[in-house]
């Protein structure tokens, strides 16, 4: 080589080093520190407010700050969007959906899980760009796009609407009292539920939930539940006892459900408690006690059954009463009501 040739070839040789070193020090390098991307210093550059809702999450790991970034945007909703436990429970047995059928309706509740459940619960839900800076710091980026999130939403709202018309139409169909009210009181849950998408809507995408026109007036669906549920008259008997202590637990779930509660009831809600001493080496009093319900409509089919027994213990025969008592009211205000529930909604099948 000659000498000029290699003064050329020393100077090319320096030339790429030089900048082989300056991309080293200036290019950010993802999961190895380097300049900040503009999501995390200005979010609202790369994700403009008007066409996405997005948050930045900061971890010690990837899925940690997906996990913060999913859960502040979770948040939004939690701090702005109530939602009735009740009408979320009751909505997901009846869609047979799960969390994913309201979106957001069956996590926004949550505190301490909130990030955790946000990835499975947000709808549409979407992450973008991660960082790594030079500290191992990991940042996140998750984005709801207002405009297609919005669509999806009006398209449930719209589904749910044409869901409570049905349900409003077989309701006027029923003779039988019970089941009306089965219809009204479905037709009333979904329309709650819809007033809830309507509010999520409303922070996705404000003119979306604006334009969106319900063929009913949630107002008249609670009227017209609460006005059948009046006129359903129940007849409580219960037959073991003397004082009326289950008698009266019976006649409060009654009221509590919206119900009458009237010697010339239609419906019949019967009972019949059987409480006995019971010989246990335990050195305790203890008792057995047995109680079954039955419910029949205005028709005389039975609606719910249920039998349940068990056995109670107390440092006395009084306490142990007590308790078997406070067990057979918990019977009735949780597995008899979950079983009428369960009554409700078989209708929605048929």
């Amino acid at each position: 080589m000659s000498e000029n040739n290699r003064i050329l070839w020393v100077i090319g040789l320096g030339i790429a080093v030089l900048f082989l070193a300056v991309g080293c020090v200036t290019a950010p390098v993802k999961g190895g520190g380097g300049q900040a991307p503009q999501w995390v210093t200005d979010k609202d550059a790369v994700y403009p407010p008007e066409e996405f809702l997005a948050e930045v999450g900061q971890g010690d790991n990837l899925n940690d700050a997906k996990s913060k970034a999913a859960g502040a945007i979770a948040q939004i909703f939690q701090t702005r969007v109530k939602v009735d436990s009740q009408i979320r429970t009751r909505y997901t047995e009846m869609t047979g959906e799960g969390g994913a059928s309201l979106g957001m309706l069956t996590r926004t509740d949550y505190d301490q899980t909130i990030g955790q459940s946000a990835e499975q619960s947000l709808s549409n839900l979407r992450y973008g760009e991660s960082w790594t800076d030079e500290m191992g710091q990991v940042y996140a980026v998750a984005y709801l796009d207002r405009a297609e999130t919005g669509n999806l939403y009006r398209q449930r709202i719209v589904e749910n609407d044409d869901r409570v018309s049905e349900l409003m139409d077989r309701a006027r169909r029923q003779d039988e009292p019970l089941r009306r009210f089965a219809f009204l009181d479905a037709a009333l849950v979904v329309g709650e539920a819809n007033n809830v998408l309507i509010e999520q809507l409303e922070i996705i995408n404000m003119p979306m939930a604006r334009s969106v026109m319900h063929p009913y007036e949630l107002g008249e669906l609670r009227a017209a539940r609460a006005d059948q549920g009046t006129a359903l008259k129940m007849r409580v008997e219960v037959a073991g006892e003397t004082d009326g202590r289950i008698e009266a637990v019976l006649s409060d779930w009654v009221t509590g459900r919206g119900f009458s509660v009237s010697s010339g009831g239609d419906m019949f809600l019967s009972a019949v408690v059987s409480v006995a001493p019971l010989e246990l080496d335990n050195g305790y009093e203890n008792l057995s006690w047995e109680l079954n319900i039955s419910l029949l409509d205005s028709l005389g089919y039975p609606a719910v059954s249920l039998p349940g027994q068990s056995r109670s213990t107390g440092i006395s025969a009084t306490a142990a009463e007590a308790r078997a008592y406070q067990d057979m009211t918990e019977m009735i205000q949780k597995d008899f009501d979950r079983e009428f529930t369960k009554y409700l909604t078989s209708f929605l099948e048929k």
